[in-house]
């Protein structure tokens, strides 16, 4: 005789079984969606046109600048960005592009030139990224986690400042 206990939590999990939300595919056009974003970013942050670059950020988005806290919210990430200094040149290069249902992810590599205030020359940095996109209700993608960071070394330290010698009191 089968425990009644039993068939009821057999019934219970095949039912939370065919409760499982349906979770639509990453597809071709999902990557081409995503990958095209990456693009857009780049002309976009090209000709400093900041409004627009935010608005591929989902509201909340985390961005992860180097060696600065993070930056929560298109908004906040615009301001970011506009005082960012001028760019020279700008590209992102892509080298995945994977999703799973409403999540994507982006990894590649960056290069760039900038003139920082007072600087008589460009600076030059290249680096790594990685992004998480979240497809919207409306079947958008927009970068709700974006992180970079150099593949320069730190900067050292600078020296401690030698302490003053000891004073000798007199006699």
């Amino acid at each position: 005789m089968r425990s009644p206990v039993l068939t009821l939590l057999a019934a219970a999990a095949l039912g939370a079984l065919g409760c499982e939300p349906y979770t639509k595919p990453f597809s071709a056009a999902d990557h081409a969606v995503v990958r095209a974003s990456i693009d857009t970013f780049t002309a976009r942050v090209l000709r400093a046109d900041w409004p627009g670059a935010s608005k591929l950020y989902a509201p909340g988005a985390r961005f992860m600048p180097p060696n600065h806290k993070m930056v929560v919210g298109p908004a906040a990430i615009e301001t970011w960005m506009r005082s960012f200094p001028p760019l020279n040149s700008f590209v992102l290069t892509v080298d995945t592009v994977a999703g799973s249902g409403d999540l994507a992810y982006v990894t590649g590599h960056y290069t760039m030139a900038f003139t920082p205030p007072g600087a008589k020359a460009p600076v030059t940095d290249a680096g790594k990224f990685i992004e998480v996109h979240v497809r919207g209700s409306d079947g958008s993608w927009l970068n709700t986690a974006d992180e970079f960071n150099s593949d320069q070394p730190a900067m050292a330290a600078a020296p401690a400042p030698k302490p003053a010698p000891a004073r000798r009191r007199g006699k």
